[in-house]
This record gives structure tokens, sequence and C-alpha cells, in this order.
């Protein structure tokens, strides 16, 4: 039988190219030969394959499917869901799912992805002339480190709160932070108390928002000044104002807002050389601080105890004397966190470190070097000695 119908497919096919060479085609053929070829494809898979064609009127008759059957079938569904319900429990043993009905009193403890990255060292076979660096568009921020994994309920938890429930939340799972004994990523010398600084840690990845004004005019503002012994404040500058995880474009949701200046850039705008008086640029900020508290409202609502500034130049402390709320009660980032001064506030305002960059195209180039434990110095001065 196969041999018959592999021969009558052979003429067809045979007829059919003779007929197409010589353009004298008879359609009523060509579509009888095309159904004959289809019936007996059909009829071959019946005869040739183990399991036959499910096709209809062609399909052999369905058994009846008896209880044993259903039986086994119904086994291998609940070991198939009881297998899934495992391996979900596995995934979710590290972070757990927060129903939204927790009222605050769950203890999560969210591990954080460290980021890890290369540094590109090579040189350009073409060198540019380089500009003005405060002004370099091509400069490329280090990226953004992967945020941590956090389960879209949690996620759809934590943003139903309002901003002073995220901090009553934040609160309480600090105050019952898992103990941390040993954490390979951190020193534990260097802490008052490992478990709760990762654990504000991590709950400060999840939760803070960051508004940042948009007032201000340049260079002053929104200009980072990304070179030299007082580029962490532009820096600083720029990787925020890039930043899609922590800065947030509705005030209503912020923890936290960012006055964007430059002391650097102030500085350099408004100081006169050898006049050695500040006062102008910090009467210059006060005015800043009094326009963002007569434009918005939440300067006031909190006399800007939510607010904060970064300066690295040691000026940064002396140009905020003149506003006593910006003086006393916002939070300074500063790399001269002199407590002499009386104006860096231990416990409130923030040790900004002091990194001299050399090259803003490849700001962690000459960075670095030994471990503390093999250095020579431990610190030098520069500066007159009085």
């Amino acid at each position: 039988m196969r041999e018959l119908l592999q021969s009558f497919a052979v003429i067809i096919m045979k007829e059919f190219f003779r007929l197409c060479a010589g353009l004298k085609i008879d359609w009523k053929r060509l579509i009888f030969a095309g159904a004959f070829m289809t019936t007996a494809g059909v009829i071959l898979q019946m005869f040739l394959l183990n399991d036959p064609l499910d096709m209809w009127p062609l399909s052999l008759p369905i058994a009846n499917v008896s209880d044993e059957s259903l039986n086994s079938i119904r086994s291998f569904n609940q070991t198939f869901s009881e297998g899934r319900v495992k391996r979900l429990e596995l995934i979710s043993a590290d972070v757990p799912i927060v129903p939204p009905d927790s009222s605050l009193k769950l203890n999560l403890s969210i591990p954080v992805m460290p980021y890890i990255g290369t540094v590109p060292t090579g040189r350009s076979r073409r060198r540019k002339k380089e500009g003005n660096v405060d002004n370099m568009s091509k400069v490329i921020p280090p990226p953004n480190p992967p945020r941590i994994h956090v389960p879209y309920r949690l996620q759809k938890f934590i943003w139903s709160l309002t901003p002073n429930e995220a901090l009553v939340y934040a609160k309480k799972e600090i105050d019952h932070a898992p103990e941390v004994i040993d954490d390979p990523d951190l020193y534990a010398p260097l802490f008052r108390n490992m478990s709760v600084f990762k654990r504000s840690y991590e709950l400060m990845e999840l939760i803070l928002k960051v508004y940042i004004y948009s007032d201000g005019s340049r260079p002053i503002f929104h200009v980072p000044h990304l070179n030299g012994i007082y580029a962490s404040e532009g820096w600083f500058m720029r990787l925020m104002e890039g930043n899609r995880q922590f800065v947030t474009r509705d005030p209503e949701k912020a923890h936290l807002f960012y006055l964007p200046y430059s002391m650097r850039q102030l500085e350099l705008k408004l100081y006169v050389p050898g006049s050695h008086q500040i006062k102008p640029l910090a009467i210059f900020l006060r005015d800043y601080v009094n326009m963002i508290a007569g434009k918005y409202p939440f300067w006031n609502r909190t006399h800007g105890t939510d607010h904060f500034l970064v300066a690295c130049h040691d000026w940064g402390p002396y140009t905020v004397t003149q506003h006593e709320e910006l003086a006393n009660n916002t939070i300074k980032a500063l790399c001269n966190a002199d407590t002499s001064e009386r104006v860096f506030v231990a416990g409130k305002d923030v040790s900004l470190p002091e990194t001299n960059i050399r090259n803003p195209r490849v700001p962690l180039r000459n960075i670095g070097g030994l471990r503390v434990s093999q250095r020579p110095l431990l610190a030098f001065f520069a500066g007159r000695m009085k």
C-alpha cells in the first residue's frame, strides 16, 4: 500500500512539473492532485506513526477514561502543585512577602545586592582639548547600583505609606533589627551596632525618597564642579540629579529635600579675590533659602529639619551663618566637619570625604591604594600652622 501511494505521488509530481514547464496548467487536474496528495499524506501518517493524528473525521474513537487514569491525573496535578508551592516558599524564604494589613509590625531582613563593576582604564588614541569641566556634558557618571530585590506586594505596601508612616515603619524595623554577627562587606569594629546599621541601610534603599528643588540660576545651582579637591560635592550633585531610585518629582512623597547648590561655584562666581570677605556668599545663600521658604510650604513645615545641603569647600560651614534655621536645623554634609566652629553638629550632620578627582572623564582613576593596615601614614595635614 505504501509503495503504491509513493509511486502515484511521483507520477503526479512529474506531471505537475511537465505542465509548469510548458506553461500549460490544467487547474482542475492540479486541484485534484493536491487534494489527493493531502489525503494520501494523512493516511501515510496514520499507518506509519505510533500515535495517529487526532483529526476529524479520520481520528480514532476516543476511549472512555477510567477512574484509575483520572486518579493518576489528579495525583500528578497535586504533586506538581505541591512542588511548585515548595519552590515558591524557597524563593521567598529570604525575602518574605508583606501583607497590606500588616499594620507596620513585620520585621524583615532584605539582602542588599552589592554593585560589581569595572572602570575603564585604557587611554584614548585621540586627545581632545578639554574645555570647561563644569559644563562637560559628555562626562558619564558611574551607573547606579542595582536595587535590592523586593517582592511587588512589599513595594506596593511601602508605596501606600505616607512619608511619616514610612519613617515610623522604618524606626520599628530598626528597633527590631535581626542580629548580624559577621558580614563580609562590613568591618564590625567601625560600627557601634552593625546590626542596626545594616538594617537601616536596607530600609534606606527601600524607602528613602528625595525631592530636588529646580530653582536657582546656573552655574551656582545645578552645575557640578567635577575636578579638584572639592569634587565630592559636584559628583554628589551629578549622581543625585541623575538618580531614579531615590529622587521623586512629587514633593509630597519626599522624606528629604536637597538644596542643589555648589559651594565651589559659589566661591568662583561671587568671591572677590583678596577681599577676605565671605559674608556676600552667606547673604546670597540666605536669600536663596528665603526664596525657597516663600515659594514652597515644605521649609516652613519643618523649619528646614528635613532639608540638606552638600558643601566640600572649607568655607561651607561659614556660608550658612546668615540664616539661623539653615545653620541650626538643616542637615549639612561637609568636608570641613570641624565641631569647634559650632556649625557642624555631630549626630545630625554628615562628614563628607574630600576626594581629589584628577580626570573627570575617568573619576575613579588614581583613587585607592593599599589597604589601611599596609599604609605607612595614618594621616597628613595641609595648611598653615597657627
